[in-house]
């Protein structure tokens, strides 16, 4: 039914002492009917006494609602390891549910990456498991639930309340119709470390490094953190070859920035502990790849950030202040981000050229990271960027020379020293002309694993095969 609205106040119309208290008497009973439920705890308490396994009044709390993220997904996946006996489950089929990259998979092929198995052996593995869907892993469901979490040289009982509240509704970052979820956690007794711990090993165990292992995460920035997209086989230094004179000195910078040593000294004379590397050359240099192989050498979280118009100093800023541990941030094309006057350009991104620098070197600057920037055209930057400070190391990605075709050629024929000497005088007025990339070298040696050819072949094949001028483009996922 409507409000009532109170009468027109004209002139002539004057409201009686009792007519007034009727009208609002009518207006407060129908407000009342409006008012939104309020409650100071997270669950109810008469599902919470019938459920939890102690006495709710000799109890601690913690709640973690679903717009609480990373920390919600993280403290999910951990609890539903956690809980062996869940009698409420959902199917977890992970971003693809028919992708046939599962976790068996990937520990099979890095066996077989670390010479334990063979390649057509794992191809038939991997038929006889699973021709088209994996086996979904379980999440918690509503309802409760219990596990015993051990800390320290003592255990807990720790109980959770898995919930959904309200009606679906439209999610303000384009998501789709969604609920309002959350977790409760409880514990017997005042102490809330337990409940601390918790979270910190839930944060931890989704953010650690596993060997062999990198990492990959994009930030969201509608959503406000950082997502973790995948974790992929990590690549070796070795198999991305760079001048010697240009990757030596660059290593051993590295080498030196991650010591303790290194952090001990940037605390004890105030700077902050960061490190900010400039990658330019051309296209297909292998500028990414490199930085993908660092990452995994430095055993460090790769963390990609996508410049478009949603991104402002607010986001730019908590997306550097909220990084994940350990993490190596990497900025593509910085030089497209702003114009000759300092300005945005507002069809890449709307971050200012002061919020751009502040994130690199002033307060806003993160803590524990190192910044990979890459630019195909670095006489483009701004001297601002480019003094000592924001950008600390300057690194040259060249157009490859005849050695560094040769030492690549190893790379795939191991040993065959002979057969690369060949084919890098073979290859060597092309590069000469500057007219091969390091992309297009692997798109060469692509074509001839698909062609079954040996070393010899290979080198023998260089001098009739046509370089596809798009190949450094087309290819640049692996070697750009």
């Amino acid at each position: 039914e409507p409000i009532p609205s109170l009468p027109s106040t004209h002139l002539d119309h004057v409201l009686s002492t009792s007519e007034m208290a009727a009208t609002n008497g009518a207006i407060s009973q129908r407000l009342d009917s409006f008012a939104l439920p309020h409650s100071s705890l997270p669950f109810s308490i008469e599902d919470a006494s019938a459920n939890l396994p102690f006495d709710m009044r000799s109890s601690i709390h913690l709640e973690i609602t679903c717009n609480e993220q990373p920390l919600f997904s993280y403290m999910l996946r951990f609890v539903s390891k956690k809980v062996t006996d869940a009698k409420s489950i959902r199917a977890d089929m992970g971003k693809d549910g028919l992708s046939r990259a599962s976790a068996a998979d990937d520990d099979d092929f890095a066996e077989f990456m670390m010479g334990k198995g063979k390649g057509r052996g794992l191809k038939r593995r991997r038929n006889a498991n699973d021709d088209s869907v994996k086996v979904p892993k379980p999440s918690l469901g509503l309802g409760w639930h219990s596990f015993t979490y051990a800390r320290d040289d003592s255990s807990v009982r720790v109980a959770v309340l898995r919930q959904r509240i309200g009606e679906p509704t439209g999610s303000m970052t384009g998501g789709g119709i969604g609920f309002f979820d959350s977790i409760v956690l409880f514990v017997q007794g005042a102490d809330q470390a337990p409940l601390l711990k918790l979270c910190k090993d839930a944060m931890e165990a989704a953010t650690m490094h596993k060997e062999n292992r990198v990492s990959l995460y994009r930030y969201e920035t509608k959503l406000k953190y950082w997502i973790h997209n995948a974790r992929r086989m990590a690549r070796s230094l070795g198999s991305v070859v760079l001048d010697e004179a240009v990757k030596r000195p660059l290593m051993q910078d590295l080498e030196w920035f991650v010591k303790d040593d290194t952090r001990i000294f940037y605390a004890k004379h105030g700077i902050p502990y960061h490190r900010c590397y400039l990658f330019h050359g051309p296209p297909g240099a292998g500028k990414t790849s490199f930085i993908y192989a660092l990452a995994g050498h430095l055993q460090r979280n790769l963390c990609f950030m996508q410049m478009d118009s949603s991104v402002t100093d607010d986001s730019f800023r908590t997306a550097m202040s909220t990084l994940p541990g350990s993490a190596m941030v990497v900025l593509e094309d910085v030089d497209s981000l702003f114009t000759n006057h300092r300005e945005a350009d507002r069809a890449v991104s709307s971050l200012s050229f002061s919020g751009f620098l502040n994130s690199l070197d002033g307060l806003g600057a993160p803590d524990d990271v190192v910044v990979c920037l890459t630019t195909n055209h670095p006489e483009k930057l701004d001297p601002a960027i480019m003094r000592p400070g924001r950008i600390d190391v300057k690194v040259e990605f060249k157009t490859p020379s005849r050695d560094m075709a040769a030492r690549y050629f190893l790379t795939f024929y191991p040993g065959e020293d002979n057969a690369a000497a060949a084919f890098g005088a073979a290859v060597g007025s092309r590069i000469c002309e500057k007219k091969v990339s390091m992309a297009q070298l692997q798109h060469f040696f692509l074509a001839c694993h698909r062609l079954e050819f040996g070393a010899e072949q290979a080198a023998k094949h260089i001098k009739e095969f046509a370089f596809d001028e798009s190949a450094s483009s087309a290819h640049s996922m692996s070697y750009c």
